[in-house]
């Protein structure tokens, strides 16, 4: 077959007159090489970014000030660090993923000149159909985070679609999908109205047809822990958690009562809600790996026995350094690529 007659609107021999009717979604394959993005929110993860934990963990700058890089309950142990990211990646290899890692160029040092210790929760870009929003970061030391995950993200050839800019602020975690064409947007200390709305437009333009807002609540001057109590919430899957389309997990004092009113009776949504010891845990932040088959951040936890009785296959792995530091197996991966 003639090459030239496979361009929509050829003809040979006259000038050619562009069509707009095409989608990017039809050339993303020829273009970028494979097809980047969330197909379907709760499909089959096939390409996930990861980073192990490294020398920045150590920087003796973090010792000075505990809480500023997110660490009210201590510093985290860098061996228990590496063991326990080691058996998460050797379960998402298990599970048939291609696990691709940040590989930074240059030491991980931010815009304040600080070690970026939070570069081992990768989930900081937006993976969405067809590539990537780079999110903008609220807190002094997760910022320039985003400047790595951009480059490596170019370099593996995803596309790049939108940039956090101007004053917005907004950071991954604080959207968590509901189904295919339904999203939770939350604001609060890591995400503001700017930022949502830029991440809004976006969705829109990709067919993203329901939005609810969240509102997340947040510490005034004592914390003491990662999450919840007078150390409020700053992001929303690290007390609510999709297993698929009808059944979440969440801590209810993380969010506004609208929010599950419009979970409930909106979205037909079963709720399974969580105790305080399973949200310190980081039990919400379940990462689907294929459809009703999730990862869990830790053991024996009554959510487990609930989302198997749900008929929802429950792998657990001992992530409790990580849940000191602030995150568990969504926080610690960016799905590139999702059926």
């Amino acid at each position: 077959m003639n090459k030239l007659n496979q361009i929509p609107s050829y003809q040979k021999g006259r000038p050619y007159k562009p069509i707009y009717e095409t989608d990017f979604l039809d050339e993303l394959t020829a273009n970028w090489g494979e097809e980047w993005g969330i197909k379907s929110a709760f499909g089959k993860i096939r390409k996930i970014m990861v980073y192990r934990p490294g020398e920045e963990q150590e920087d003796p700058l973090i010792a000075e000030d505990y809480q500023l890089f997110n660490l009210p309950e201590g510093p985290t142990d860098l061996v228990k660090l590496q063991k326990q990211h080691d058996n998460l990646v050797a379960i998402l290899k298990s599970e048939g993923i291609d696990v691709v890692y940040l590989e930074p160029k240059f030491p991980l040092i931010g815009t304040f000149s600080i070690p970026l210790r939070s570069a081992m929760y990768c989930r900081e870009a937006i993976m969405v159909r067809g590539g990537v929003i780079i999110s903008r970061s609220a807190s002094a030391y997760k910022k320039g985070l985003e400047v790595f995950q951009a480059k490596r993200l170019m370099e593996l050839g995803c596309p790049i679609l939108h940039t956090i800019h101007g004053r917005g602020v907004f950071e991954t975690s604080n959207m968590v999908w509901i189904d295919d064409r339904s999203v939770i947007l939350a604001t609060g200390m890591r995400s503001n109205i700017e930022g949502r709305n830029q991440v809004e437009y976006i969705l829109r333009g990709l067919g993203v047809e329901d939005i609810h807002y969240a509102y997340l609540p947040g510490f005034l001057t004592k914390r003491d822990k990662q999450v919840g109590g007078s150390s409020g919430m700053f992001h929303l899957d690290m007390c609510f958690g999709m297993a698929n389309p009808k059944v979440a997990v969440l801590w209810p004092g993380g969010v506004d009562y609208d929010t599950i009113k419009w979970l409930q009776k909106d979205k037909g949504v079963d709720i399974i809600e969580l105790s305080d010891d399973e949200l310190q845990a980081c039990a919400p932040n379940i990462l689907v790996v294929s459809p009703n088959r999730v990862i869990v951040p830790a053991f024996n936890l009554n959510m487990s026995k609930e989302l198997r009785k749900r008929r929802i296959e429950v792998i657990e792995v001992d992530l409790s350094e990580f849940a000191k530091g602030g995150g568990g197996p969504t926080c610690m991966t960016l799905t590139l690529i999702r059926d």
